[in-house]
């Protein structure tokens, strides 16, 4: 079974396909089944549609550009910039 808590597994799914839906839709996947798995129902073929989704998750250059580079942006907009 999954060890990651299920937001985290749906945040991860959410920030690849858009929703879950995409990504059940991307992989064969019948409606729900992610939830269904998430919940507790057993499914190898979904669980391991998300197990490698997750492994890949972990590739730096796969994470969002806005959690990881925000705080070097930060002083990029007028509004941000302190008077002097």
């Amino acid at each position: 079974m999954l060890a990651m808590h299920k937001e985290d597994v749906k945040a991860a799914i959410r920030k690849r396909f858009r929703s879950v839906r995409a990504f059940e839709a991307a992989h064969g996947l019948p409606d729900r089944s992610v939830s269904d798995l998430l919940r507790g129902k057993r499914s190898r073929r979904v669980e391991e549609a998300v197990l490698t989704l997750l492994a890949t998750s972990d590739d730096p250059s796969r994470q969002s550009e806005v959690s990881d580079h925000s705080a070097e942006r930060a002083g990029a907009h007028p509004m941000n910039r302190s008077a002097a």
